[in-house]
């Protein structure tokens, strides 16, 4: 094909010539040293001072420059690749790279009176990508966590790095860097991301916490986004039994929302914390699309909890499909607003997940759970009284309303709520947008 002969072209780039496009020697580096022909910086300064370098010029846009450095993983390589392989970035990434590889291997320079952000650094403390850049950029502690204790410092972890998770370096466009707090390696286990909308049912987050709790048991790796609603629920599920891993949509020493900074501490203590984004950098509307390629990335199936239309999740799933991966989602009523998107997403043929027994099929390592299961009846359940099996014959698949069930049951208003009541203390039914609905069959 077309594309391919241009790719395979664009991989035979000359090698790197030992002056710049303006004729200076690329052999004296950023420190005043000289090095061997062709090498634009030392040794000693080291590859970390050479992605500080890159990673000055092209602060956020990084869009195609991962899927660059996979092809070269030499960064003057990369800077002197073709120009029609150059050609295929965006044009936004094409003008910063260009700009990068004229002044290289000098940083950005700093606006008049800022602080530089070039310098010697702590290893894996990534310098900062900014010129003039707070110092809150450069710490690597949590806010109220001065030391840094959870999940110890960030690292700096390159695409070319053999810590980089192997399944997001094949994605179509991979963050070129990553930023990490925690243990890495839980991302070289088989990984599932597990998302959903921030306005979570109780039916939804009960079913984020079992799926979680399952997978983990299993041995695999959950990956959410630290979001409210299904995405906690899937972090705390997974908690209990494993591991899990939260990407975000802000530098990890800045997990948002503020609510779940003790989850994230517990999450770097047991998994890790991870993002593309550097120390002190907010999270933005922006970061979160860049934040859901990551997490489909990282995985090799994204299941959709619950979703509305729209939904940020489904977004998730987009990418999931591009990476190649599957997608599963659980099947709502046509009557829950916060599961349209699901229904959506099975219609354009995602594989629905309609017990925790169907895991066992879909992801090696997971065992059908036991009888005790929190969505499944106990074996040792007491008898269903009377009221109770009319209201859950009442109920159907769709739910109904308070209303609803004392026409269709016949029970004075007393022994209906009495009954609703006990039904939902025994996790029969929950209620979700004013309607009651049937959690569990038996």
């Amino acid at each position: 094909m077309l594309r391919g002969a241009v790719d395979d072209a664009s991989k035979q780039s000359p090698a790197p010539p030992t002056r710049d496009p303006r004729g200076r020697p690329l052999g004296e580096t950023a420190l005043g040293e000289t090095t061997s022909r062709g090498r634009a910086v030392t040794e000693t300064a080291g590859e970390a001072e050479r992605y500080a370098v890159l990673r000055s010029w092209v602060g956020l846009q990084t869009q195609g420059l991962g899927a660059l450095l996979r092809e070269y993983p030499r960064l003057e390589s990369a800077l002197y690749a073709s120009e029609a392989r150059l050609a295929q970035l965006p044009p936004a990434t094409q003008r910063v790279l260009k700009a990068a590889r004229d002044a290289w291997p000098r940083p950005r320079p700093a606006p008049p009176g800022a602080r530089a952000a070039f310098g010697p650094s702590a290893p894996n403390v990534p310098l900062s990508p900014f010129p003039g850049a707070p110092r809150s950029e450069r710490t690597s502690a949590l806010p109220g966590d001065p030391g840094g204790a959870s999940g110890g410092p960030t690292r700096f972890v390159p695409i070319t790095d053999p810590a980089y998770p192997a399944l997001l370096r094949e994605a179509p466009d991979p963050p070129p860097w990553l930023f990490c707090r925690g243990d890495l390696r839980c991302l070289a286990r088989p990984a599932v991301a597990l998302v959903g909308t921030r306005r979570a049912s109780r039916a939804g987050l009960k079913a984020a916490e079992s799926l979680a709790r399952t997978l983990a048991d299993g041995g695999y790796t959950v990956c959410s986004g630290l979001a409210l609603g299904i995405d906690a629920a899937a972090h705390h599920g997974a908690l209990e039994r494993g591991v899990t891993a939260a990407v975000l949509a802000s530098g990890v020493d800045r997990p948002s929302p503020y609510r779940h900074q003790s989850l994230a501490r517990r999450i770097a203590e047991r998994g890790c914390l991870v993002s593309e984004l550097p120390d002190g950098t907010a999270p933005s509307r922006a970061g979160f699309p860049r934040r859901n390629r990551i997490i489909s990335g990282l995985c090799s199936a994204t299941i959709i909890v619950e979703a509305a239309l729209p939904s940020g999740s489904l977004h998730t799933a987009a990418a999931a499909l591009e990476q190649g991966r599957d997608v599963y989602v659980l099947p709502w009523s046509v009557f829950h607003q916060q599961g349209a998107g699901c229904l959506a997403l099975l219609r354009d043929g995602a594989t629905p997940i309609t017990d925790l027994d169907e895991l066992s099929a879909h992801f090696p390592g997971v065992l059908a759970p036991a009888p005790s299961s929190p969505i499944s009846a106990p074996s040792s359940a007491p008898p269903i009284s009377a009221p109770s099996r009319r209201l859950l014959a009442c109920l159907g698949d769709g739910g109904a309303t308070l209303d609803e069930l004392q026409r269709d049951s016949g029970l004075s208003a007393d022994v209906l709520l009495a009954t609703l009541t006990n039904l939902e203390l025994d996790g029969w039914v929950c209620r979700a947008d004013g309607r009651y609905r049937r959690l569990r069959r038996g």
